[in-house]
């Protein structure tokens, strides 16, 4: 893949410049098709759990389970991160 280059280049001025992630993150949320393209790889390459998932598409986790059955994406069962992740939004309420 030639564009190999550029995720590095990103991960290189990320790393020097940790703030910069937080305005790359803005930029790629205004684009909703690709923003949510990038979390659902990252949900199905085990970088993410649903409920981070959710968090950052910024819809309940109902939604997003309905969106990755639309295609055909399996729901990974909870791990010991998503039950502590469940626990912690729930002392929120």
């Amino acid at each position: 893949m030639e564009a190999v280059w550029i995720v590095k280049g990103i991960e290189n001025v990320v790393k020097a410049n940790p703030k910069r992630l937080e305005d790359l993150l803005k930029s790629l949320k205004k684009d909703k098709e690709l923003f949510e393209e990038i979390v659902i790889s990252a949900y199905v390459e085990g970088l993410i759990s649903l409920s981070k998932a959710s968090e950052l598409l910024e819809i309940t986790q109902d939604e997003l389970i309905d969106i990755l059955k639309k295609r055909g994406i399996p729901i990974r069962t909870l791990s010991k991160d998503d039950i502590i992740a469940e626990v912690e939004a729930i002392k929120w309420f």
